[in-house]
């Protein structure tokens, strides 16, 4: 795990020196009379990620030497994993086929019923319900479209 620690850290690292780069490209200065460039606020956020991380990597290598500690993923702890990926990576595959109001109904009744093992009217009410206020909530009273996919399309005429 302390492996794992460290090349995460390293990959948040080169991240961070990314944006550093780019925000300064960008200029980020505070000048009075414009205010802030816009680089700003992405560079003291990546100073912050780059100090973190120096942290993280430094300690993870010190203690790197006691051992490799424990291991990423405990004997047994693949399945409760997968259990949130694969569904959660349906869900986000087929968005652009029945959007997301519908792929949120879709998800959150199989993982209620499967995962949580509640009775179907719970499923489905929570199930029809979520999407409904998250569709009332964005695209009515914010104005903010949610990705529709090509049901939705098809769907958003009758709505209104």
């Amino acid at each position: 795990m302390r492996k794992a620690n460290i090349w995460l850290a390293v990959f948040l690292f080169v991240i961070g020196l990314i944006t550093i780069y780019d925000a300064i490209r960008l200029g980020f200065r505070y000048d009075p009379t414009m205010g802030p460039g816009p680089g700003y606020l992405p560079f003291y956020l990546s100073l912050g990620v780059l100090i973190g991380t120096s942290i993280i990597i430094y300690k993870g290598l010190k203690k790197l030497k006691e051992g490799p500690g424990k291991p990423l993923i405990p004997e047994g702890g693949l399945k409760p994993i997968l259990w949130v990926l694969i569904p959660s990576t349906v869900m986000v595959s087929i968005i652009p086929l029945l959007g997301l109001h519908i792929a949120a109904m879709v998800f959150i009744i199989f993982y209620m019923k499967a995962v949580g093992k509640i009775e179907v009217y719970k499923c489905l009410l929570v199930g029809l319900l979520f999407p409904v206020v998250l569709y009332i909530i964005f695209d009515r009273l914010f104005l903010i479209p949610l990705p529709q996919g090509m049901l939705g399309e098809v769907i958003a005429p009758l709505l209104g």
